[in-house]
């Protein structure tokens, strides 16, 4: 009878995959971890950002502004796309994500043709028809979730 993945006993699993590897203790009940998940996710998205920028330094290329001058047309980039809009709208709304956007375009982040891009974009994820995206919105970004941008243009850059 085949397992489930499920059954599976996640530390083994990671000492087979690399015996080296330390693996952190239980947490008794109540005690609380050494970081919150969120933060340890943004610890990582800032590390990616890292990471784009040592290869872009690598290959003598560092980006000059605006860092994404054109939305590349590939599928792949529509999944980053989607992915960067769904978190912005659903933690700022439409307004604020307008406002973002024009902000990313203000520090040259993002040329206007990219801005206009992702607000075509934003269309879909309304059942709205229209919008008015610089209208202040339910909640403000953070600079957290402006690093994050970065990492999704530097994403959509490195294309």
């Amino acid at each position: 009878m085949p397992t489930t993945p499920g059954d599976y006993d996640l530390r083994e699993l990671r000492r087979l995959a690399d015996p080296h590897r330390e693996t952190p203790e239980e947490f008794e009940e109540g005690e609380e971890l050494p970081a919150p998940p969120d933060e340890v996710l943004r610890h990582s998205e800032r590390n990616e950002l890292v990471q784009l920028q040592s290869q872009f330094a690598a290959a003598g290329a560092l980006p000059e502004k605006p860092y994404l001058d054109a939305l590349p047309d590939q599928y792949s980039t529509e999944v980053v796309v989607f992915e960067w809009l769904d978190f912005l709208i659903n933690k700022a709304g439409f307004e604020n994500t307008g406002n973002a956007l024009q902000y990313y375009e203000e520090v040259e982040w993002i040329t206007a043709s990219v801005r206009e891009g992702l607000r075509d974009y934003m269309r879909g994820f309304s059942e709205v028809e229209s919008f008015d995206p610089d209208k202040p919105g339910p909640a403000d970004l953070d600079v957290d979730d402006h690093v994050l941008s970065l990492v999704y243009i530097a994403r959509l850059a490195s294309v």
